[in-house]
């Protein structure tokens, strides 16, 4: 097997792809919760306070 220093990224990335892969199959593991409605609406008005900062500060 190669040493850590001569892999290319490639397969760097698959071991790394196959050990996540692994760990979501597991039984133990916890999925997050979907997005509520309450989520929704604060990233729109968190949205519009910033188009809002944006439009004062450049007038």
């Amino acid at each position: 097997m190669q040493s850590e220093q001569n892999k290319s990224f490639k397969e760097l990335l698959n071991e790394e792809l196959e050990a996540r892969i692994e760990e979501i199959e597991s039984p133990g593991y916890e999925y997050i919760p979907r997005l509520t409605k309450a989520d929704y609406l604060g990233m729109v008005v968190t949205a519009a306070i910033c188009v809002v900062i944006i439009i004062v500060g450049v007038v």
